[in-house]
């Protein structure tokens, strides 16, 4: 019987200790799901990237903890980089000639230019949509992902001035 209280004790630590879920938070999400980006974002990235940005299967996760990272991403990795280890993340060195690593994010700008050349996928519908719609989807990534944001959203005018966090 006097391991009832100390079984509870543990029971009650354990539970917890949840473990984090990968893409945005609930409350982050829906602050991002009340923007024009959010419908454009389900109709052209969620089905790689999850409604929450999560990242699926082989695609990096676009909102939340480990997403958008500041280090360069290899292709050749894993791709949620808060999976890789550390050697991994600094792979550059090891590279062959031509390799290429997406650049860090370090603003709005940098991903607005990633997002703006490279998706959606496949290649072929690379940079098809309206600027305002990739402007649109950068504003929602970055307030699913808890990055102050300027009023009336990030533009061309004020992404550079966007400190991802």
């Amino acid at each position: 019987m006097p391991r009832a209280p100390a079984l509870l004790a543990l029971a009650a630590v354990v539970s917890g200790c949840t473990a984090t879920p990968l893409g945005a938070t609930p409350e982050r999400l829906a602050q991002a799901n009340e923007l024009p980006g959010a419908s454009v974002f389900k109709r052209e990235c969620a089905s790689c990237h999850g409604e929450r940005g999560e990242g699926l299967g082989q695609t990096p996760a676009v909102m939340g903890s480990g997403a958008l990272p500041t280090y360069e991403r290899d292709p050749a990795t894993l791709s949620n980089p808060a999976l890789q280890s550390l050697s991994e993340q600094q792979r550059e060195k090891n590279l062959p000639p031509g390799a290429s690593l997406r650049q860090p994010f370090k603003t709005a700008a940098d991903v607005h230019a990633y997002v703006s050349k490279q998706m959606p996928l496949p290649k072929g519908k690379a940079g098809t949509l309206s600027a305002d719609d990739y402007w649109a989807v950068v504003t929602f990534l970055l307030v699913g992902h808890g990055v102050p944001i300027p009023s009336g959203g990030v533009t061309a005018e004020n992404a550079a001035g966007v400190p991802l966090r």
